[in-house]
């Protein structure tokens, strides 16, 4: 009886042995797209290993300002300064429109556009010559797409660096702006933004301009200019300098 009981615990074993193994064997890897919160995820299919950043933790994106700019009867450039609060996300493509109202709060003129979005980083958008017709703006206001595709961006930021910059305001408003890159490797597509400021701290003027290849340990030099001088004389000149580092 005893040598009966122990054949069958020997069975029993090998039996749970291969079923298990098999089991264990033939068992799906966790993915980051089974539906399930599994592999060191912190959400489903999201955060820990995965690509994708959980949507609870991540910052939605903030304008700091957005202004529109007389450039000649009936034509408007528009710029808003964004933030993305998120140190570790970023947004390869997110595509946005800029709405302009008269003061009757009716739209008047609106201009779609497309950005990625650096991860912690404060970038500028512009849209330049908005056509209104014979109808003046008084408010403008940017909207984002929804659906917005965040990503981990693991990626080192570009050195990029303002190492000189001058103006002068006639006959017509004119920036230089020289851009280095403190990298050892090319940097490309380079959008160079100058925003002009009165003495009182209020924003005249934002124009834009894109340097399509800075080469290592070397400086480009960017242009800006305006049609007309500025009625104040402008106290301070800001350069944003920056790159897609998303993908």
């Amino acid at each position: 009886m005893r040598r009966q009981l122990l054949y069958f615990g020997i069975f029993a074993a090998a039996v749970f042995i291969i079923i298990g193994g098999s089991v264990w064997y033939f068992w799906p890897d966790p993915t980051c797209s089974d539906g399930k919160k599994n592999g060191g995820e912190e959400g489903i299919d999201c955060g820990g290993s995965c690509a994708t950043p959980c949507l609870e933790k991540i910052k939605d994106i903030g304008v700091e300002w957005k202004r529109f700019f007389k450039i000649r009867e009936g034509f408007y450039d528009v710029a808003a300064l964004i933030n993305n609060q998120n140190f570790f996300a970023g947004l390869e493509s997110i595509k946005y429109q800029f709405k302009l109202y008269d003061a009757n709060n009716i739209l008047i003129a609106n201009r779609d556009g497309e950005t990625f979005v650096n991860a912690g980083e404060r970038q500028v958008i512009f849209e330049s010559n908005i056509q209104t017709g014979f109808r003046i703006p008084r408010y403008v206001y940017v909207e984002f797409e929804n659906k917005k595709n965040w990503k981990y961006v693991s990626k080192e930021k570009t050195f990029l660096s303002v190492v000189k910059k001058d103006f002068v305001n006639f006959p017509f408003p004119r920036v230089s702006a020289e851009i280095r890159n403190e990298s050892v490797s090319e940097t490309k597509n380079v959008l160079v933004t100058a925003i002009i400021y009165d003495s009182e701290g209020n924003i005249q003027g934002v124009s834009f301009t894109k340097i399509d290849v800075i080469f290592p340990e070397s400086s480009k030099s960017s242009f800006f200019t305006w049609p007309v001088p500025f009625e104040k004389e402008p106290a301070a000149i800001e350069i944003f300098a920056t790159t897609d580092l998303t993908k």
